[in-house]
């Protein structure tokens, strides 16, 4: 969980310098707030968009970390609503650091249109061999499509509070199994989880290795529409239903030729770029004053 908590971070960062804080989304519906400070649905949604799926199903089962990442967008946010504020952009090493990601932003642009590789780049010949050199990278783990019914608890909640959420949560499990065509309505009508009770507690395929530990360990043992629970997490307790299994497998060509494709453009237009660039320095054309920065090095020292 914690490289993908990164992974998502980082991505959050990213988001909240791309925004002005003069409410470009104020028209959108507020998703979560902090103060002054708002993160609306169009920027939730560009957020996730921006995961790959496999991280998106996670989130979907593992509310505390999608909770972690609006908080941490919030924060960001907030940090530079405080730094506009005082005008910090306006400090010369800002303002240096500003016009160094201009130049590079206008730079990339610019090499990105000199080096686009030929439009019958690569072949289909050429993916089917990076395919074919590189198949263990194309293995997807063992996934487990489940449902669930949530309840949240807080993390600062009185033990009286979680044993009562415990006691719910088994009373749910009870009826669960005992009846498991209700699972669904169950999970409409009393789990936390809005995103996927509306699905009847769909949550869908998510990878063996991104689902959270305490509930991988009991529905790695169930069987295809087996119920169990209640299961314990930070943040609440979790009635699991095991839909269907889908073993280790190899990713089909089809599937993955598209990722192949884009990555080996990306390779071959990095190749066009940097023979452009050492074209306009080359060796002929270029003078270099060994003396003055070795001398300018030593005053830096």
């Amino acid at each position: 969980m914690r490289t993908i908590y990164r992974e998502l971070l980082k991505i959050g960062a990213g988001v909240c310098v791309s925004l002005s804080m003069s409410a470009v989304f104020a028209q959108d519906d507020v998703v979560a707030r902090a103060g002054d400070v708002s993160v609306t649905s169009t920027e939730a949604a560009g957020l996730f968009q921006s995961l790959s799926s496999e991280n998106r199903a996670r989130l979907s089962a593992d509310n505390a970390t999608r909770d972690q990442l609006v908080r941490s967008l919030l924060a960001r946010k907030a940090a530079l609503a405080q730094a506009e504020s005082k005008g910090w952009e306006k400090q010369p090493q800002v303002q240096a650091a500003i016009e160094r990601a201009r130049q590079d932003i206008v730079l990339q642009s610019f090499l990105s249109s000199m080096s686009m590789p030929p439009a019958d780049f690569p072949t289909d010949a050429d993916v089917q061999a990076v395919y074919e050199r590189n198949r263990p990278a194309f293995m997807q783990p063992r996934a487990l499509h489940l449902a669930q019914i949530y309840l949240a608890v807080p993390q600062d909640a009185s033990e009286k509070v979680v044993e009562a959420a415990r006691k719910r949560a088994a009373d749910l499990t009870k009826q669960a199994q005992a009846k498991p065509a209700t699972f669904e309505a169950l999970a409409r009508k009393y789990s936390d989880d809005k995103e996927s009770a509306e699905r009847g507690g769909d949550v869908g395929f998510v990878p063996e290795p991104m689902v959270q530990p305490q509930v991988l360990a009991v529905a790695a043992s169930l069987k295809a529409g087996d119920v169990a629970g209640p299961v314990r997490t930070a943040t609440g307790f979790h009635v699991i239903r095991l839909i269907e299994a889908r073993e280790a497998a190899a990713r089909p060509l089809d599937q993955v030729a598209p990722q192949i494709r884009a990555s080996l453009r990306e390779q071959r237009a990095r190749q066009i770029a940097q023979a452009y660039l050492d074209q306009l320095v080359a060796s002929g054309t270029v003078t270099i004053d060994e003396k003055a920065l070795s001398s300018m090095l030593t005053k830096t020292q």
